[in-house]
């Protein structure tokens, strides 16, 4: 380049040669050793950082958050990542990355996990001098960590992603990446900057999000499929047993009224004859057999939940208690006094048909 020096007086008009050496010497290339005067030519030597220089305190290190997708890494199928177009300004020199780079990352371990990462590498060492984006493996472990990076000397390395490997693995998919761009080890450079989307940067947990919906809501379909599916079983063998019991409750009630007609009519016998001198006892045990048989004709009645209790009580304290056991197949009917004696009891039993077998009454 070509660059004017004034002496106070008069322009001299120099040239330049910037290379990037690690020094910064103005020499008199036509006169070596005298002073510069109009027509000679000078070279000058100047040192990269020292020109980045001028940049300090304007820019802070960091990755410029407008431009591109500020180097946001994407699972592209297989071991592929692209990493994102962007720019950075770190250690006093530019990163400028201005198409998509694709990156295929090393093969998963065949027994253990681990993390890699991709890193914005500055080598600053005079054989290299040069940025470079590239991956960082990590150490196979029952328990991965991240790797650690280099950042001494004239060597930094600042992480654009950490990327799970899971052993045996042969796909990388974005919920494996964690974004480190924007974060205290790679920050946005400061100041001078518009904003960035968050699509770009927050891939992987839209994608952790769009797993774990999918996930949740394929499990909140199954449960409430086996809820309807338990209910109407459970509701199918209820109305099963009530209705059977139904039955049972309708041939016992039959049976009642046709030992009752039977009663009646002997009784009707008896009083035909010249009975007189029983009758008064027989119509007291008529009448506890009628009481066992159909109940009282006022009073209340109580069941209990699983309907095997039926407790009836009289307006004048007497208690008739009847109880179903054996599936229903035995019948036992307590009557006592209102002081609460056993005053009578009657056992009937049916067969597994619903039909009655006996009836045995006995008396205090």
């Amino acid at each position: 380049m070509t660059i004017l020096i004034k002496d106070g007086y008069n322009g001299i008009e120099v040239t330049a040669d910037y290379q990037g050496q690690t020094r910064y010497v103005q020499e008199n290339i036509s006169r070596p050793g005298e002073a510069l005067r109009t027509g000679d030519t000078a070279g000058i030597w100047i040192n990269a950082a020292q020109m980045s220089a001028i940049f300090d305190g304007l820019i802070i290190d960091g990755v410029f958050a407008s431009i591109g997708t500020a180097f946001a890494v994407k699972a592209a199928g297989g071991l592929t990542v692209n990493v994102g177009i962007g720019k950075a300004w770190f250690d006093h020199t530019w990163t400028v990355n201005d198409s998509i780079l694709p990156m295929t990352a090393p093969e998963a371990e065949v027994l253990l996990d681990r993390i890699d990462a991709v890193v914005l590498e500055v080598n600053g060492t005079e054989s290299v001098r040069e940025n470079t984006i590239k991956f960082v493996k990590g150490n196979p472990s029952s328990a991965p960590s991240r790797p650690t990076l280099t950042n001494e000397g004239n060597v930094h390395q600042y992480p654009l992603c950490y990327i799970y490997r899971k052993y045996g693995t042969a796909v990388i998919n974005q919920a494996d990446i964690t974004p480190m761009v924007g974060t205290e080890s790679t920050p946005f450079v400061t100041g001078i900057l518009q904003t960035i989307s968050l699509d770009e940067l927050l891939g992987k947990w839209q994608d952790e999000l769009d797993r774990f919906t999918d996930a949740r809501s394929q499990e909140v379909d199954d449960w409430i499929a086996q809820e309807e599916s338990d209910f109407t079983a459970w509701f199918n063998k209820m109305k099963a047993d009530l209705q059977q019991e139904q039955a049972v409750l309708d041939q016992w009630i039959a049976s009642e009224q046709a030992d009752f007609l039977a009663w009646y009519n002997q009784m009707k016998d008896q009083l035909s004859g010249d009975v007189a001198g029983n009758l008064q006892l027989e119509i007291n045990k008529e009448e506890v057999k009628r009481i066992l048989l159909v109940g009282f004709e006022d009073g209340t009645k109580e069941f209990s939940d699983d309907g095997t209790v039926i407790t009836s009580t009289a307006s004048d304290g007497r208690t008739l208690t009847k109880t179903f056991s054996d599936g229903f197949l035995t019948m036992t009917n307590v009557l006592k006094s209102a002081a609460g004696a056993e005053v009578a009891r009657a056992v009937k039993t049916f067969d597994s048909d619903g039909k009655l077998i006996s009836t045995v009454v006995t008396y205090s």
